[in-house]
């Protein structure tokens, strides 16, 4: 590839002042290779066009003020080389800026993103320790590497939003707690010097929580730290379970799985599922929306389903169940 190229960055821009809708805008630049997204932005507003506005702070990758969508898909502008993204790019030679989805945008490349600060607020992600604050640095709490492991992933988190934007159910759900409150609330739950675990715990479970995440792992392929968000999404599950936080239509539905895969191997009882996790009431309201379904052929069979046993997956269930001794209390 060669060294030094034309390239067209093709960019969203909106100034409310004077914009009704958004539009691109496109910037024709002659760039070399080991340029940054970030730096092709900044070429463009010093020596194009100064009105073009974008966020952005340590250009180290360590702030996560610079995210935005490239190409498509969320991503630290700072730490993004514009040669990998000739390849991706719909059209040849022409890369795409756009700012952040599932925010509000305050101008071109900027979003405001208060609303998820608020959601942080909302979950209490951050420590609540025993130390008063008036005796606050008289006593060392210290933390063992083997206690800290756990959250160690989680805490490279820079709050970048790039799992916030990509996330689906973020969308259509603005009250969705999001995957980047999920994680802040496991690394916050598993901090030996926390306080609050069990009423952190309890937020996260209200409508909107940590149950109503679809499993797409859109969250863990855009994360700029290559941090498992499930893992910590899932943690919080099973921690609520264990806790008998199982007053919601997820938690239920969660149990009612395990319940069938213990009674017996490879069987679900799919045609109770809405009996079990929503109860009577909640059940008949569904019918509507089943009947619907059938006519589409989507119901399961009336007679649930049962996988043939055989050796590998009896010694899968019991690895799981030597593995998680307490699920069986």
């Amino acid at each position: 590839m060669e060294q030094r190229r034309e390239l067209t960055f093709k960019i969203r821009c909106f100034n409310p002042e004077v914009d009704q809708e958004p539009h691109y805008k496109n910037y024709n630049v002659e760039l070399e290779q080991g340029i940054t997204i970030l730096r092709a932005i900044n070429y463009i507003k010093d020596h194009i066009d100064p009105s073009l506005t974008v966020r952005f702070f340590c250009q180290a990758g360590i702030c996560g003020s610079c995210a935005v969508k490239v190409n498509g898909v969320s991503k630290l502008a700072c730490t993004t080389q514009v040669w990998d993204e000739i390849p991706l790019a719909e059209v040849e030679g022409t890369i795409v800026i756009e700012p952040l989805a599932n925010f509000k945008v305050i101008r071109d490349l900027v979003v405001d993103i208060d609303p998820m600060i608020q959601k942080l607020k909302n979950h209490k992600a951050w420590v609540v320790p025993t130390t008063a604050d008036e005796k606050m640095g008289e006593k060392e709490v210290a933390v063992q590497p083997e206690e800290f492991e756990r959250i160690n992933a989680a805490t490279d988190c820079i709050l970048c939003a790039s799992c916030y934007s990509e996330c689906s159910l973020c969308e259509v759900s603005p009250n969705f707690i999001s995957p980047l409150v999920m994680l802040k609330t496991f690394r916050m739950n598993d901090d030996k010097r926390d306080t609050i675990n069990d009423e952190r715990l309890e937020i996260a479970n209200h409508d909107g929580g940590i149950w109503d995440c679809t499993h797409c792992y859109r969250c863990v392929e855009v994360c700029v730290k290559n941090i498992p968000i499930m893992d910590a999404i899932s943690g919080l599950r099973h921690e609520s379970l264990q806790k008998n936080h199982d007053y919601t239509d997820g938690a239920r539905h969660a149990l009612a799985f395990k319940q069938d895969i213990e009674q017996g191997p490879g069987r679900l009882r799919e045609i109770t599922l809405p009996l079990r996790t929503l109860g009577p009431v909640g059940a008949i309201s569904q019918i509507p929306f089943a009947v619907s379904m059938g006519l589409k052929g989507r119901v399961p069979p009336m007679f649930p389903h049962t996988a043939k046993d055989h050796d590998g997956l009896k010694r899968s269930i019991l690895k799981y169940r030597k593995d998680h001794p307490k699920d069986k209390e």
